[in-house]
């Protein structure tokens, strides 16, 4: 067994600001794993195809085959984890262990300009997201409300109820996208006395961004343990992969792992077997979470002890575990290493966090408009066609337009933290920096 990464020499890695690390000899680009973020990409993808659908073809995501044969049969066979938002989001989270652990490996000196840097790579596209919903309200008003009650979505038309105000745009943007998270949602469970409903949020998939930064603390803290001491570092990953055994922060634990031991990096095996097995296996339990969870799950996830940190429900738990083995099975699958660093791919996933944030004011705005006008002129059929292809085309390209922000908030994350890093060196070294 290779030792950790704390324990051999330090790599070359680049910054990835959450987006790439260092590479093995059949994906590398620069200095960047690319074929993780391609995974990224995708992951970006399957939380888009989710909401449109839920929205404009809900038979698609919550019909059963009693119900609705066709639409329920496409839910519960593998094609459904195409666009498993959910199971996406704990990819990334999984993916964010990964990065940031060879992020914070270079950068441990100072872990106070890490939570800086991490607060302003996060909240700065936290706050642009929230303004362009704002202003996509003030063009469209709400009409998720009726294409919910046409298509039949009672989700979409209960979304989005909020008003344009100053406060509701800063709390928003602020407070719950990076700090509090959303009432009856994974993420801080002791903070729902002051947690909002995700319905009252301008932009719903923010739920993610506290989990994000609390799993990026979490990071930080087991890259500090490392550096001290192995003895320390291994009891905290292993207590604290325990503590949040049925929450979405084992997510962060078992990607610190998997970096620890350079999962990525390595030449994948030889024998295929085992990934694809991960892989299908993982998709099977993903899928089987949308009717189906074992009674241990269930009881693991309902239990009120305070040993635990509070579980999501059952099913996101079993996608959490499902979305793990996924990622697993892809790094150790050389096949999907090959694909997922094909320059294309990689480059059109450089936009998966822009796409994950822009199109849900496009969704709910302009794509719902669209539905309610087509709906008397080529009937509500059609209509959905239509508003789920116009509507995803026109969220790419608005990523596009949000992209500069994205990279904005990495280089001013980035360069905040090397000139904390350079002012505390001062401090220390005053007439060693003077020298030099």
């Amino acid at each position: 067994m290779n030792a950790p990464a704390h324990q051999r020499p330090q790599q070359d890695f680049a910054d990835p600001g959450n987006r790439g690390v260092a590479s093995d000899e059949g994906a590398r680009h620069g200095s960047r794993i690319v074929y993780l973020e391609s995974i990224r990409g995708l992951a970006a993808l399957q939380v888009l195809l989710l909401h449109f659908l839920a929205a404009f073809a809900p038979n698609l995501v919550y019909a059963l085959p009693a119900g609705a044969p066709i639409a329920g049969a496409i839910h519960l066979s593998p094609f459904y984890f195409l666009y498993d938002g959910y199971a996406a989001v704990y990819i990334f989270f999984a993916l964010s262990g990964y990065v940031l652990t060879r992020s914070f490996e270079r950068n441990l000196a100072h872990p106070s300009s890490q939570v800086i840097a991490r607060i302003i790579r996060l909240g700065l596209p936290a706050i642009a997201a929230v303004l362009v919903a704002a202003v996509v309200m003030l063009m469209f008003g709400r009409p998720n409300v009726a294409a919910g009650e046409l298509s039949g979505s009672d989700w979409f038309a209960r979304q989005w109820d909020t008003s344009v105000a100053l406060i509701p745009v800063i709390r928003d943007g602020i407070a719950n996208a990076l700090l509090l998270g959303y009432r009856g949602l994974p993420g801080v469970a002791y903070l729902a006395p002051w947690q909002q409903p995700v319905e009252q949020s301008f932009v719903a998939p923010l739920w993610t961004l506290s989990i994000e930064f609390y799993g990026s603390m979490i990071v930080l803290a087991l890259c500090w343990g490392a550096r001290r001491s192995r003895a320390l570092w291994w009891t905290a990953a292993l207590l604290g992969a325990a503590f949040t055994i049925r929450s979405a922060y084992i997510c962060f634990f078992v990607g610190h792992l998997l970096a620890s031991f350079d999962r990525a990096e390595r030449p994948a095996p030889a024998s295929k077997l085992l990934p694809v097995f991960s892989i299908l296996f993982g998709m099977f339990l993903c899928v089987l979470a949308e009717v189906w969870q074992p009674d241990w799950l269930r009881s693991l996830c309902a239990d009120s002890t305070s040993l635990l940190f509070p579980g999501q429900l059952a099913p996101m738990q079993q996608k959490t575990f499902g979305a793990i083995l996924v990622l697993v099975g892809l790094i150790d699958l050389q096949a999907a290493r090959d694909f997922l660093s094909r320059p294309w791919l990689v480059a059109r996933s450089r936009l998966s966090f822009p796409l994950y944030l822009v199109h849900w004011p496009i969704l709910f705005g302009p794509s719902a408009a669209l539905f309610l006008i087509l709906n008397g002129v080529v009937g509500i059929e059609l209509a959905r066609l239509i508003a789920i292809a116009a509507g995803i085309c026109l969220a790419v390209v608005a990523s596009t337009f949000f992209l500069p922000v994205d990279r904005y908030a990495l280089e001013l994350s980035r360069a905040l933290r090397q000139r904390m890093s350079a002012a505390a060196e001062h401090k220390r070294h005053p007439v060693a920096v003077a020298a030099e």
